[in-house]
């Protein structure tokens, strides 16, 4: 591994608040589907699992459109989750050491170097 090859504190701070940002929209989405899956266990239940946690329309599920199903404060929150996902992955991403990198011929490696510092780091705080 290139030690050569410098990787700035502020970028792998930038990475790991992208990566928990990630991991919020994911755990969100993952704990409304569980308990989806609790309330409707069956296979045949396989629209209300897609639906739940909002009420049914009153002439059935198939006959109300597809916004309606969940309650807008948690359409909401997963709006907000995954647009903070998103901005830190973007601020992340706009770090001028991908530019030197890159200007330097040492991309490549540069990914390999950051991505190993990313996992260091996360095991730090592990």
């Amino acid at each position: 591994m290139p030690d050569d090859i410098p990787i700035p504190d502020a970028l792998i701070a930038l990475q790991l608040a992208a990566r928990a940002a990630q991991r919020a929209v994911e755990e969100f989405s993952a704990g409304i589907a569980a308990e989806a899956r609790e309330r409707f266990p069956a296979p045949e239940q396989w629209l209300e699992r897609l639906c739940w946690p909002a009420d049914p329309p009153e002439g059935g599920l198939q006959d109300g459109p597809a916004a309606s199903f969940w309650p807008p404060d948690l359409t909401v929150r997963l709006w907000q989750l995954r647009s903070e996902a998103t901005a830190a992955w973007t601020t992340a991403g706009e770090h001028p050491a991908f530019g030197e990198a890159r200007a330097a011929d040492r991309y490549p490696k540069f990914l390999v170097v950051l991505h190993q510092r990313i996992i260091e780091a996360e095991a730090a705080t592990a």
